[in-house]
């Protein structure tokens, strides 16, 4: 049984957590996808937890950076027949944000970077969109109209939070390259979660990354060396938790509100980026 450490990551609200659910749900109810779960390690307590939400088409309580858990399952790939143990640490948004703005490095980030062969980074599409252009930047000879309370002219900081959100995600993935993390050429999925906000669109998962994100989509496109890309579209709820979507979805099976869009077909399976993350990577 070979042994496949896969990481999560993501900024706040960008849909880990509700993957996590809808997943345990999956697996645990022996849904027709491409991973089988044979049997799950430690304590499900949380696992059971947001999936009781999820089920009830109630938002999955946040992870907080005190309340991050380790997820271990052992799998069976469907086609190969290959047995697995698939590890997928939860963590904060937090944790990844103090990452990029603070510099700051959870050991236990490190420790589950350093050893897993894949990445799940979650993107959410239902989000305001927070472009910033050239001229939204205050310089040091520009005249600032912004007072003080005591009438001298206020100086606004730079805060690394409020920098657009592939630019964050360009550096986060820039720094899993560098020392403590260990450089190495890993699986990366992009995912694009909260896929039914745009569904109508009928836009392939990358064509909206680089319409959405054109700065990551060339990062990525230059990054062969250090990550083999794949993006896909994800609705771990399957609509809005809310008014007349919420009845509707609490009249539909759970495992078939899910979606997930994955190498230009549409369908219920979220395992199939962490099949594709279990692979080799090739050279």
């Amino acid at each position: 049984m070979t042994q496949t450490q896969h990481v999560i990551l993501g900024y706040p609200s960008s849909g880990k957590t509700t993957f996590l659910a809808a997943l345990w749900h999956l697996l645990d109810a022996t849904t027709a996808t491409s991973l089988t779960l044979e049997r799950i390690s430690g304590d499900m307590t949380y696992l059971n937890e947001i999936k009781n939400s999820w089920i009830k088409c109630q938002k999955a309580p946040r992870t907080l950076m005190s309340g991050e858990k380790m997820v271990e399952m052992n799998v069976r790939n469907r086609a190969t027949d290959q047995t697995s143990i698939l590890r997928l640490p939860d963590f904060s948004g937090e944790t990844f944000e103090r990452l990029v703005a603070e510099r700051h490095c959870d050991p236990d980030l490190i420790e589950s970077v350093n050893e897993a062969t894949g990445i799940l980074f979650f993107v959410n599409a239902d989000r305001a969109n927070d472009t910033m252009a050239i001229t939204d930047h205050l310089y040091p000879d520009d005249e600032v109209e912004v007072e003080a309370d005591n009438g001298e002219e206020a100086r606004i900081e730079f805060e690394p939070r409020n920098v657009p959100e592939q630019v964050r995600i360009i550096d986060m993935l820039q720094l899993l390259q560098t020392s403590p993390f260990r450089p190495a050429r890993r699986r990366l999925v992009i995912a694009v979660s909260a896929w039914d906000v745009i569904a109508h669109e009928r836009i392939d998962p990358g064509k909206w990354i680089a319409r959405e994100m054109p700065m990551l989509d060339q990062f990525l496109d230059n990054a062969s060396s250090a990550y083999e890309t794949r993006i896909c579209g994800i609705s771990a709820q399957g609509g809005q938790f809310e008014g007349d979507a919420l009845e509707r979805l609490l009249d539909e099976t759970p495992s078939e509100r899910v979606v997930c869009v994955w190498d230009g077909e549409r369908g219920t399976d979220i395992t199939l980026p962490l099949t594709w993350l279990g692979g080799d990577v090739t050279q």
